[in-house]
């Protein structure tokens, strides 16, 4: 195992998400979904990360990547298609305290993001050890697809 798999409370902390493209997206919305205080930096935007700053859900600063946005951060997540630039704020990251996640490299990465679940009160992880995303994400749909066809339970009886 080269991850642990932990329970972590981002809610109302500040994270920092650097890139703004597909993946970028997908990494703010589980952290929104957590209560975190998400603080994107991006130059430019998915138009969904448009929408969410434009409602105030998520602060967007508009320009490249600089070691002071990670100030005060818990974590961070290099999500950006430059290898150099993902490199750069895991490093910056560790200097400061700050746990990284690089979203290309999950080497470099402090931490990692599961294939999530959420439903019926439960929120379920699939990992795969940062090695396999594309099998974690299979074996949660098949989980999930468990549960969608688990019957109801009736409460346990009471003498």
């Amino acid at each position: 195992m080269k991850y642990l798999p932990i329970g972590l409370n981002v809610r109302g902390r500040r994270c920092v998400v650097v890139g703004g493209g597909r993946i970028g997206t997908r990494k703010v919305e589980n952290l929104l979904r957590a209560g975190a205080a998400v603080h994107l930096v991006s130059p430019d935007a998915s138009s969904r990360l448009e929408a969410l700053a434009a409602e105030g859900s998520i602060a967007w600063t508009r320009e490249p990547f600089e070691t002071g946005h990670l100030n005060g951060a818990l974590l961070a997540v290099a999500a950006t298609d430059d290898e150099g630039l993902n490199a750069r704020l895991v490093e910056a990251g560790r200097e400061l305290g700050v746990l990284t996640c690089d979203a290309s490299a999950s080497e470099r990465s402090e931490f990692i993001f599961g294939a999530l679940h959420r439903g019926d009160g439960l929120t379920i992880a699939v990992f795969s050890d940062g090695e396999d995303p594309s099998r974690s994400r299979a074996v949660r749909d098949r989980i999930a697809d468990f549960l969608a066809d688990e019957p109801e339970s009736e409460p346990p009886a009471i003498d």
